[in-house]
């Protein structure tokens, strides 16, 4: 079985793409996997050191994306309401002001093939994920850790994102199914 699904990595050695940060006082972190998002529509955050991105990871701690890569998604998502979008106010001093949106998964997907994932012993920290083919193979987004940088997409989403040219300052990393 050759199934692949794909985690978004930040690239590291983007030089063109910029970082957005959540102010000071701002509670960390802004976004937890499976649990309610608050104060999110008062949150405003600043574009420093580059340009805006399609998707950004934001120091306060949440995935963030801009409008066409909100849409892309949903249009893989569909009506499914475990995945929110919720949109922040992005300033920068060059670039001006845009809306981003807080990527949040309202739950963790129970997705983890157990037996084949490798984990650091006496834990259930994941040093290499395995996904169960049975639980994802109608899945195109989806997260399977609380981990705020946690976002696994079908090979179909990966392709339409780079298709589309919404790349920029990121990598996929392959995740595999067990057994693979």
């Amino acid at each position: 079985m050759n199934v692949k699904f794909y985690r978004f990595i930040a690239k590291g050695n983007d030089k063109k793409g910029g970082v957005l940060y959540s102010p000071k006082s701002w509670p960390y972190p802004i976004a937890v996997d499976g649990q309610e998002v608050k104060n999110w529509e008062s949150l405003v955050v600043e574009l420093k050191d580059g340009i805006y991105r399609p998707f950004q990871l934001c120091v306060g701690g949440a995935n963030m994306v801009n409008q066409d890569l909100k849409d892309l998604l949903q249009s893989f998502i569909g009506i499914n309401n475990d995945v929110e979008f919720l949109p922040v106010r992005a300033i920068s001093e060059i670039y001006g002001e845009q809306t981003y949106y807080i990527m949040h998964f309202k739950k963790i997907f129970n997705v983890i093939d157990t037996e084949n994932t490798l984990y650091v012993e006496g834990t259930d920290s994941v040093l290499k994920l395995k996904l169960d083919y049975n639980k994802v193979k109608d899945l195109k987004v989806f997260n399977s850790q609380p981990a705020i940088n946690d976002i696994i997409v079908s090979d179909d989403v990966r392709k339409s994102i780079k298709k589309n040219k919404l790349d920029l300052g990121l990598d996929f990393m392959p995740v595999y199914c067990g057994g693979e």
